[in-house]
């Protein structure tokens, strides 16, 4: 079995060599409006770890204002309080930007300054001042994830390609979970493939004895069937995608009120209390995960990718 998961692995490792790049665009765009969360996203998962974390803008996330250190060995709350600390002095800047200050700025109120187009509107600094937000690095995660990754790309590929579904979503594990089996979210999603149990049960067995999230097997097969019919209803990747997280009935009602399936148009202006940052950027993460995951030497050299599973 071990050596039938490993000619899969080749086989389809050759598969994505030989797919063509103008196919991946069309079924997995990425619009010049999203570069900008793309480019964040994987400068999370590749540039910062899980001791540090950025301080940036929550819309444009082209805006990363400092770096912050906040390493496991202290507490929650001093944590919190370095967090809380930095988003302050940063909200100070822009408050002071948003009263129209403009000369006499000390070296940190200059950096910040410049991080805007020349020009930028008081009203706007004030605005970003309320659009700070922290991200916790990723990179240390996404790397292990990458090794573990080998483990169970072989039997995802042979389910995707079952179905008829692109191997490109063999990348999604990345955003969901690190490619970890015993993943537990804290608003209860489980396993590799982050199943919340009112979703789960649709398509596995999960009650007080067996709870199928967990089984990287079954798992794969439920998320497969999970994008087929988020993507027969809704005919679009990025939204079949963003409904992995946001639901289907929410992006439809998101089709509906833009009168548009555009993925840019859509994170840009749909308006829900439900679509948070979160599912906003569920996509752009995806295609920054997908990035390093197509090119891991790039980012993560010397890998040392596990074997495939010799169980199924």
């Amino acid at each position: 079995m071990r050596n039938a998961y490993r000619s899969l692995a080749v086989a389809y490792g050759l598969v994505l060599l030989a797919f063509d790049a103008g196919a991946q665009n069309e079924l997995f765009p990425r619009p010049a409006e999203l570069e900008p969360a793309v480019k964040f996203w994987t400068r999370v998962y590749t540039e910062i770890d899980t001791s540090e974390g950025f301080i940036h803008d929550s819309l444009r996330m082209d805006i990363v204002y400092q770096t912050v250190r906040v390493p496991s060995d202290v507490g929650t709350r001093e944590r919190r309080r370095r967090i809380e600390r930095a988003q302050e002095v940063t909200r100070n800047i822009l408050t002071k930007l948003g009263g129209g200050e403009r000369t006499g700025l000390n070296n940190e109120e200059e950096r910040i300054l410049k991080l805007f187009p020349e020009g930028t509107s008081n009203g706007e600094f004030r605005a970003a001042a309320g659009r700070l937000r922290f991200q916790l690095g990723q990179a240390d995660r996404f790397r292990a994830g990458l090794i573990r990754s080998g483990t169970w790309k072989p039997y995802i590929h042979q389910v995707l390609a079952t179905r008829g579904l692109p191997a490109e979503l063999a990348s999604l594990p990345h955003v969901e979970s690190s490619f970890d089996p015993t993943a537990y979210s804290n608003v209860g999603a489980a396993g590799m493939w982050q199943f919340m149990r009112s979703t789960g049960v649709r398509y596995m067995r999960i009650d007080h004895i067996v709870d199928e999230r967990r089984d990287p097997f079954f798992a794969t097969d439920a998320a497969a069937r999970l994008l087929e019919d988020n993507y027969s209803v809704i005919q679009s990747w990025p939204l079949a995608l963003t409904a992995y997280n946001h639901g289907l009935a929410g992006m439809r009602r998101a089709v509906e009120q833009q009168k548009t399936s555009d993925i840019a148009t859509i994170v840009a202006k749909y308006q829900s209390r439900s679509f948070g940052f979160a599912s906003r950027n569920f996509y752009t993460a995806f295609l920054a995960a997908l990035e390093i995951d197509t090119n891991p030497e790039r980012y993560f050299p010397n890998l040392k990718i596990d074997p495939p599973s010799d169980t199924a």
